[in-house]
């Protein structure tokens, strides 16, 4: 998890509560970067939309929060993940329609170097995840785009720890072969 820089959490969390703007500009400054490349991630259609709704409700329920900056975090992506998931049936009930935009596709050259690198939310990255089965995709985004432990991810999840490293374990797998297709060479 990255270390934060600026005021102690303890010390923002009681102004934050009271509606103080500085507090509240500093918690966004710390998790807005981290929320906004999960619901990239995640294929949200607006994603500035998404996290600003994200911390609309955390800030909402900064009264009934109770809990370290990692607790905090692990609020954060179970609201972005009930968004996303608002916004899916949102996007289901919708007439589909088809962006005629040419993007060119670039190739990684490894999963690892794409996924542990530092540009995880590059356009080709986040294509290839969301390709993905939802909780594969799940996976994947909290633990190496949103920075989480493995406890965190499953917490969120509701699942068993073992359960998010077999999740992680296989999606990981589906990326090399899909970047092994992609680039035409051997794994």
């Amino acid at each position: 998890m990255q270390v934060a820089s600026g005021r102690p959490f303890d010390e923002l969390l009681d102004p934050a509560r009271r509606g103080d703007g500085p507090a509240l500009a500093e918690l966004w400054r710390r998790h807005a970067p981290a929320v906004a490349r999960f619901v990239r991630g995640a294929g949200a259609e607006d994603p500035d939309a998404v996290v600003s709704d994200v911390f609309l409700g955390a800030f909402g329920g900064l009264a009934r929060f109770h809990g370290d900056e990692g607790g905090f975090r692990a609020l954060l992506f179970t609201i972005a993940r009930r968004r996303l998931a608002d916004e899916a049936r949102r996007r289901a009930r919708r007439v589909p329609t088809t962006d005629w935009q040419a993007t060119d596709r670039l190739t990684a050259p490894s999963v690892e170097t794409e996924l542990f690198g530092t540009s995880t939310d590059t356009p080709e990255v986040l294509e290839l995840v969301r390709g993905l089965p939802p909780d594969q995709r799940d996976v994947v985004l909290l633990r190496l785009v949103a920075d989480l432990p493995i406890a965190t991810v499953a917490a969120i999840l509701g699942k068993r720890p073992g359960a998010v490293k077999s999740l992680q374990r296989r999606a990981l797998d589906a990326l090399r072969r899909q970047l092994t297709t992609t680039s035409g060479s051997p794994a």
